[in-house]
């Protein structure tokens, strides 16, 4: 085409010349592509295997917990953690998958997962481009993977043993840009470099590999956790035999029950325990029990030996202890706290040492109690009184004989924090995609120790439109009307959203105004 003046015959054919000689460049063979879906189908089985591992790994960290829950119970929250993040991060990723295949082959979705062997346009290099870079999923899934990354680095107690653990995510879930092929040109953004003028079966594949990369990242994190729950048994430089009574102060004919442990105490290690009598004593959960009965006030002392094998070297300790036998009084134990709330059912145990259950008969100063179970009281305080007392009585040999008394503070339920999906504290970040899919705001009282319900009345939404305009919707009830939701559709990132003026009404019949929420869209 550059051997001198052409005709328009000849610059037509040299023209489409170039063109057949591109689209033969592009052009992918049906092998290439059919080795895609191998490849893929292949990723999709070592997710499974991974997910299938990661049950098994959840379900030791929770038998643990449920063993002890005071050792195990840091690593359990951390595992449940891990768990929400990696299912939020792989199901993204799903999303991604679904919208480049479902605009042209629908059905190629199958219970919401691809299968790419019946996807037509397997050499279809637009649509993954057109979802994962101008619409800017690649974008987010880059965002989604940093963070994620940043969150399970930022589990690992102690990195400078971890090195291979925190190399091994880094490596699974990288993200830097590819360095460009020529000096001086511009490195290749990551999301560029997987999903554009890419073919679609390529794409699915980079995806399916990914998922691949969390669920690995996954099973990683969740043994490093599982090996942190027995990191620390028996590292103690001084092992104490513990004497621990539920009372040192019985009455007569009530019995006395102690139990007798190690202070590094294991629940899996079962110890024995041999009394200065003789005696051995029952072991219930890797603790000994003792159990005596005196007729006759005094001091009482007893003791003995413990032993325990640990792994081959017996560890002995003796211990010494002793308890008082007294007459006796009444025993008031609030099951919650020495603190009455208005609104909601209060409940308490009452008894009287010495004295048959039935035999009890509690009343209250200011409001009204009333018997559930064996021992076991509900109280509702008075809608005015700061306070109220409980005076215990009990029929003892035909004749009502008072026992003891407590008093009790009464307050008002405390108000719950107005919290929406994805936000837990309240205001915080979240994608365009979160937002449109919110459904309800919540009242959640959050560190009360009694399961209130409260009910959100209504709550408006503000939005700082184009111009500086207001756009304003309101809702009548807990939920967001399809206005607002409106609304939130034609948001951008870095735009706010206030969720103010929210009311809500709890048991106790009181309507109250709650925190605003503000979330960013990133």
């Amino acid at each position: 085409m550059g051997h001198g003046k052409e005709t328009p015959r000849q610059k037509m054919i040299g023209m489409m010349y170039l063109v057949l000689t591109a689209m033969l460049a592009l052009n992918v063979s049906k092998d290439v592509l059919d080795a895609f879906v191998i490849v893929n189908d292949g990723l999709n089985e070592t997710t499974e295997n991974f997910y299938s591992k990661n049950e098994g790994l959840y379900s030791k960290i929770d038998f643990e917990y449920d063993q002890n829950p005071a050792k195990a119970g840091e690593w359990k929250e951390k595992s449940d953690e891990v768990q929400q993040l990696s299912d939020e991060l792989y199901e993204f990723i799903n999303e991604c998958k679904v919208q480049i295949v479902e605009k042209n082959d629908p059905e190629a979705i199958v219970d919401g997962e691809v299968e790419l062997s019946e996807v037509n346009k397997k050499d279809d290099t637009d649509t993954p481009a057109e979802v994962m870079i101008v619409n800017k999923k690649g974008q987010e899934l880059k965002e989604m993977i940093n963070n994620y990354r940043e969150e399970m680095i930022g589990m690992i107690h102690n990195p400078e043993d971890y090195n291979k653990l925190i190399e091994a995510i880094e490596g699974n879930l990288d993200t830097h840009d590819h360095p460009a092929e020529k000096a001086g040109e511009p490195d290749h953004p990551w999301e560029s470099h997987n999903f554009e003028h890419l073919p679609l079966a390529s794409v699915i594949t980079i995806l399916s590999k990914m998922q691949a990369d969390v669920r690995n990242v996954e099973s990683d994190m969740i043994s490093y956790l599982l090996e942190q729950v027995g990191a620390k048994d028996f590292k103690v430089n001084v092992l104490e035999a513990i004497v621990l009574p539920n009372s040192n102060v019985v009455f007569k004919g009530q019995e006395y029950r102690a139990q007798v442990f190690l202070a590094a105490y294991d629940s899996t290690k079962i110890p024995r325990v041999l009394l200065s009598s003789g005696d051995s004593l029952s072991v219930e959960g890797g603790k000994g029990i003792f159990t005596a009965t005196s007729n006759t006030a005094g001091e009482r002392t007893w003791g003995g030996v413990l032993t325990l094998d640990n792994d081959g070297q017996e560890i002995r300790r003796e211990f010494e202890a002793s308890y008082r036998v007294t007459q006796a009084n009444a025993v008031i134990s609030p099951t919650k706290m020495n603190v009455f709330y208005r609104g909601v059912d209060n409940p308490v145990s009452i008894s009287a040492s010495g004295v048959t259950e039935s035999a009890v008969s509690p009343a209250i100063s200011a409001g009204k109690i009333r018997k559930v179970s064996s021992g076991n009281y509900i109280v509702q305080p008075g809608p005015r009184e700061s306070s109220s007392k409980i005076s215990v009585y009990a029929d003892v040999e035909g004749k009502r004989s008072f026992m003891g008394d407590m008093t009790f503070r009464v307050k008002n339920l405390p108000d719950p924090t107005a919290v929406v999906e994805g936000l837990p504290k309240g205001s915080g970040t979240m994608t365009l995609s979160s937002l449109t899919r919110l459904q309800k705001v919540e009242a959640i009282a959050e560190d009360f120790l009694f399961e209130v319900d409260f009910t959100v009345t209504g709550f408006k939404v503000n939005v700082v439109g184009s111009g500086g305009i207001n756009l304003i919707e309101e809702a009548n009830g807990e939920n967001f009307t399809s206005a607002q939701k409106q609304i939130f559709r034609g948001m951008r990132a870095g735009q706010r959203v206030y969720i103010e003026d929210i009311e809500a009404i709890g048991p106790d019949g009181v309507k109250r105004a709650l925190n605003s929420i503000i979330i960013k869209i990133r």
